[in-house]
């Protein structure tokens, strides 16, 4: 396990771009992604691993449609959840778990049709020290 296999399973699973910042189509309908990866903190040694947790968040806007727009960011909020989960916390062995920090939901009161949504998760890997 590595921290970049980790990452590249999570991005592959949500379809999500990664750094540096892609810019988004806004003629696309397609709901746009991007995986942020942040700071790791080692959480324990045992028999020569290091287990770490790797901070990581994911936004996603997309077009809120015929919904109302809080509606819409909150849709999008829970589906981004339940793809992070997927049926396999450890996307396919890359990890040994994950946890759901926080999240929150993104959209303007006028001037266009984007709602987004934010979350953070913490991944749990180890690597030999």
């Amino acid at each position: 396990m590595s921290r970049e296999t980790v990452l590249a399973a999570l991005a592959r699973r949500i379809g999500a771009r990664r750094a540096p910042w892609p810019e988004m189509d806004e003629a696309d309908s397609d709901p746009y992604t991007l995986l942020i990866d942040g700071t790791e903190a080692v959480t324990r040694r045992e028999y020569g691993e290091a287990y770490i947790d790797l901070q990581v968040e994911v936004w996603r806007t997309a077009k809120a449609g015929d919904d109302q727009r809080a509606t819409a960011a909150s849709g999008t909020l829970e589906t981004l959840i339940a793809q992070i989960y997927g049926t396999d916390p450890t996307l396919g062995g890359e990890c040994l778990g994950m946890r759901y920090a926080e999240g929150n939901t993104f959209y303007p009161a006028d001037g266009t049709d984007l709602v987004g949504a934010a979350v953070s998760f913490v991944l749990e890997y180890a690597r030999p020290e």
